[in-house]
């Protein structure tokens, strides 16, 4: 069930370090956390390097409307105290899983294709290339974004045609359909606190 989880965060953080793009507001964010990002890699692991590659990675998602969309129509029906669970829980296992990967990114270029807008929506279309396994074919990945808070921020990705957010739905909804709410939930917390035991 979360193993789009890790595909969703090396692919997310693909956005942070590309390595050439086209001129626009996505892509000059995309520039302006670059070198940031490189600098808190290169630091010495610890809780202090961890906070900030967390609060990069927290400034380019919206996780209210992942979690949102996540869910589809069934996020009307949950509490204010069970949107915050399942917002909290998927905030921390994205982070957890970007936390894993990040040292994978520097095995592909990333180069951007195009760029454009649609109904308050701006997708960043990019391809991302192995650097040495050169008879694996390109990736294409979409990046949507949306203006939250004032700021541009990702609330999809699109990965060879699939959503991230109708997969995270599917699997979501499946398990909630069938067991609940709280079985979801602690679904997740199960898969949380194994991404952390192998971190510590």
């Amino acid at each position: 069930m979360f193993k789009i989880m890790l595909r969703f965060a090396a692919v997310l953080l693909s956005l942070l370090v590309a390595t050439s793009a086209s001129a626009g507001d996505a892509t000059e964010l995309v520039r302006s956390k670059q070198g940031q990002l490189f600098k808190v890699v290169a630091e010495s692991q610890s809780d202090a390097q961890q906070a900030k590659l967390n609060a990069l990675f927290d400034d380019m998602i919206a996780y209210d409307k992942f979690a949102a969309h996540s869910l589809g129509d069934r996020w009307s029906e949950r509490s204010e105290a069970e949107k915050k669970r399942f917002s909290d829980l998927l905030t921390e296992l994205i982070r957890a899983n970007y936390r894993k990967n990040i040292k994978k990114l520097i095995d592909f270029d990333i180069s951007y294709v195009k760029e454009g807008q649609a109904d308050g929506v701006t997708t960043v279309t990019t391809a991302a290339k192995h650097k040495t396994k050169t008879s694996e074919p390109e990736i294409e990945v979409e990046f949507r974004l949306e203006t939250v808070g004032g700021k541009l921020k990702v609330v999809d990705i699109v990965t060879e045609k699939a959503s991230m957010v109708k997969t995270f739905r599917s699997q979501f909804l499946k398990v909630l359909n069938k067991d609940g709410f709280d079985a979801l939930t602690a679904k997740m917390q199960k898969k949380l606190d194994k991404l952390n035991k192998k971190k510590s």
